[in-house]
């Protein structure tokens, strides 16, 4: 496994705003999740948050998810006490960010989305489910790394919570999909309610990590909220409820 700072904006948004580590070459699942988890310890202020499958895509939707969302709109906000670089030669904003002191300003325009939307509100979407889409439920959760990018980023980000590392890379682009705070709220739900620490976002699935086993009756009940979630019933995810009883990750697709 090759893990590179990067130094410069690979992507069009958000690298520079926060330190990113490139990760290739990647052997195994559990290799990544150690990394993960050694960064998670080296920084106990911060979240940590990997993007997971086709990160092109995912970098490509994550930015137009900015864009029609006005995630990086600086008006309102008091400027003056942002970095040097961030202003030209007249002393005027470059008028995108490019900082880590400017990532105050996209962490607030996501979280002023948020107000008003919980899981109730996240059921109510009515994503589809078809057969196929159950049995990559279970094939990503089997077996995680089939399904990840060859390259992966690690985003360090100053917050506190897991699901507040969603602002440093919102996806959910596509009327159909869930939106970014909808991700959002569905990531806080699972969170406070079964101790699932969200850890990656990708252009199709939310990763999580178990904090904690999780008893048979908590397992139904997070079937029977993943029945609401996807709009069918209980008896759907019966092998899924078998996979992640013994696995100490849960998959979600937030995608049509």
């Amino acid at each position: 496994m090759n893990i590179e700072k990067l130094t410069n904006n690979r992507s069009p948004y958000h690298e520079l705003l926060f330190d990113s580590f490139l990760i290739e070459n990647i052997k195994s699942y559990e290799e990544l999740m150690d990394v993960y988890q050694t960064y998670k310890q080296n920084h106990p202020d911060k979240t940590i948050i990997l993007t997971l499958d086709d990160l092109g895509q995912a970098e490509y939707t994550s930015g137009h998810a900015c864009d029609s969302n006005f995630l990086l709109d600086t008006d309102g906000y008091d400027l003056s006490g942002l970095d040097e670089a961030c202003f030209d030669e007249d002393n005027e904003h470059l008028g995108h960010l490019s900082t880590p002191s400017e990532y105050f300003i996209i962490r607030e325009n996501f979280l002023k989305h948020t107000k008003g939307i919980d899981f109730k509100t996240v059921c109510e979407k009515g994503i589809s489910n078809s057969e196929d889409d159950v049995i990559d439920l279970e094939n990503i959760n089997e077996s995680p790394l089939a399904f990840l990018d060859q390259q992966v980023i690690l985003k360090i980000l100053p917050v506190e919570k897991p699901y507040e590392g969603l602002t440093g890379f919102p996806n959910g682009y596509f009327d159909a999909d869930f939106s970014p705070f909808e991700n959002y709220a569905l990531s806080k739900y699972l969170f406070e309610t079964y101790n699932l620490e969200l850890f990656g976002i990708g252009a199709s699935f939310l990763g999580f990590v178990k904090n904690e086993k999780l008893e048979d009756n908590k397992v139904k009940a997070l079937i029977a909220d993943l029945a609401k979630l996807y709009n069918t019933t209980a008896s759907e995810f019966e092998k899924l409820a078998d996979i992640i009883k013994n696995k100490n990750h849960l998959f979600l697709r937030y995608t049509e």
